[in-house]
């Protein structure tokens, strides 16, 4: 890889990081690499094979000003408010190294004092509490990686926004994993 660029959105919008980050992919200069950083209002943002009703109680959610959005990678539902950072690392598949991306993550949040570790499935966690989820995607020799970090969420909203029922674990949908 000869060179690594850094993205930043000024969009607080779902909609708007996830068609730029999809654009990254598509544009991505073959000997490159992109970390594109962003941020969403308001939102819970669902994987690709998920269902909306089954991870979300939508009709309160839009209601209380919410906006849902799916993304092109697998993984549980999670919520996006001010107080998350989400990062995409984006890179040619022959290049790209999760195991590799998981540990500089962790690496980065003890750089600021923080005990983090990788851990279960695809997340990061200190003091044994999850505070990142990841899911991945590869397409036409990209592949990316993103993951949400909880700075200062209000954590009152996540419980009301992702609920996960009994009567989702039954569905045929992928299940979200509460943590």
């Amino acid at each position: 890889m000869k060179a690594a660029y850094l993205a930043r959105s000024t969009s607080d919008k779902p909609f708007d990081n996830l068609a730029l980050e999809d654009c990254l992919m598509d544009s991505l200069p073959e000997d490159g690499a992109v970390l594109f950083l962003w941020q969403n209002r308001h939102s819970v943002v669902i994987g690709r094979n998920q269902d909306a009703f089954a991870e979300c109680p939508l009709a309160q959610f839009e209601k209380d000003g919410g906006t849902l959005a799916r993304r092109l990678t697998g993984g549980g539902a999670v919520y996006h408010d001010g107080g998350n950072l989400n990062y995409s690392i984006i890179s040619p598949t022959k290049d790209h190294d999760v195991s590799a991306q998981m540990r500089t993550v962790a690496v980065a949040l003890g750089a600021l004092g923080l005990e983090a570790e990788v851990s279960g499935r695809n997340d990061i966690s200190i003091g044994g509490k999850k505070v990142s989820g990841n899911a991945f995607l590869s397409r036409r020799g990209v592949s990316l990686h993103h993951g949400t970090l909880l700075v200062d969420s209000d954590l009152s909203r996540i419980a009301r926004y992702l609920s996960p029922g009994h009567a989702k674990l039954a569905a045929h949908a992928v299940p979200s994993i509460a943590s």
